[in-house]
């Protein structure tokens, strides 16, 4: 029965208390399954090797185990954007595929739900509004060229810790990265730090177009592995009836 499904989400603990996965289960009625959250230490510093070891199998297999053998995940997401593109597309798969080896359940991570939710949405050029770095970023464009998407306007808020992101006015953000550039490519908003699921018909409105999030593909990906297609639409907008 799908009331009794469980998704597993990987969380850095970055310190805001007001994460949106954090009981986001709770506030729809039924329309998810079950939601548990597992913190992964982290400082949230947007930085190479910070990321680098945040990202570990090891690390994150450590609090994934309690998500499945204690509290009944049967899947498993790895929330966080940066600690799962900044290796390299290989690498994030690899990621992945030991994760659920591992753990002995399904097992993506955001940075693949945007790869994935880009090909099922069949597109092929993006913008990108990144809260991170420049090198953070420039990491980002190519795992997002390595998938065989172009990135043709990006934007750096340059943003050091997690913290930073889930401070900036994103709406705001968004509404001027698309006045700067006019296009019909959808816009890219990567970062979990970001709570951004309540804003997704705004942002869309905002910017005339498209507009995908680190915690919007996140969720769509969650309920892929559960191969449950209910959801909150106002959540996942155009991944709403993507299989």
């Amino acid at each position: 029965m799908q009331s009794a499904q469980c998704l597993g989400i990987l969380l850095p603990e970055d310190g805001p208390s007001d994460y949106e996965w954090y009981g986001l289960d709770r506030r729809e009625s039924g329309e998810l399954p079950s939601i548990e959250v597992g913190k992964v230490i982290s400082d949230g510093h947007h930085e190479h090797a910070a990321l680098m070891s945040l990202g570990a199998i090891e690390r994150l297999a450590a609090v994934g185990e309690g998500l499945v053998k204690d509290r009944g995940a049967q899947a498993v997401v790895w929330a966080c954007t940066s600690g799962s593109f900044i290796g390299g597309l290989k690498w994030s798969l690899t990621q992945s595929r030991e994760l659920s080896r591992w753990l002995g359940v399904p097992v993506t991570s955001t940075a693949l739900a945007f790869r994935d939710a880009l090909e099922a949405l069949r597109y092929r050029r993006v913008d990108l509004l990144s809260p991170y770095p420049p090198d953070v970023t420039e990491q980002l464009v190519r795992f997002l060229q390595d998938g065989g998407v172009t990135v043709v306007n990006h934007e750096v808020l340059d943003c050091p810790y997690a913290a930073d992101s889930h401070r900036l006015d994103i709406v705001a953000a968004v509404r001027d990265f698309a006045k700067r550039h006019g296009s019909d490519d959808p816009i890219l908003v990567p970062d979990t730090a970001i709570n951004t699921l309540e804003l997704v018909e705004m942002l869309n409105r905002e910017a005339g177009r498209a507009v995908l999030t680190a915690n919007q593909v996140s969720l769509w990906a969650g309920l892929r592995l559960l191969e449950r297609q209910v959801g909150p639409a106002r959540y996942l907008q155009a991944l709403a009836k993507v299989a």
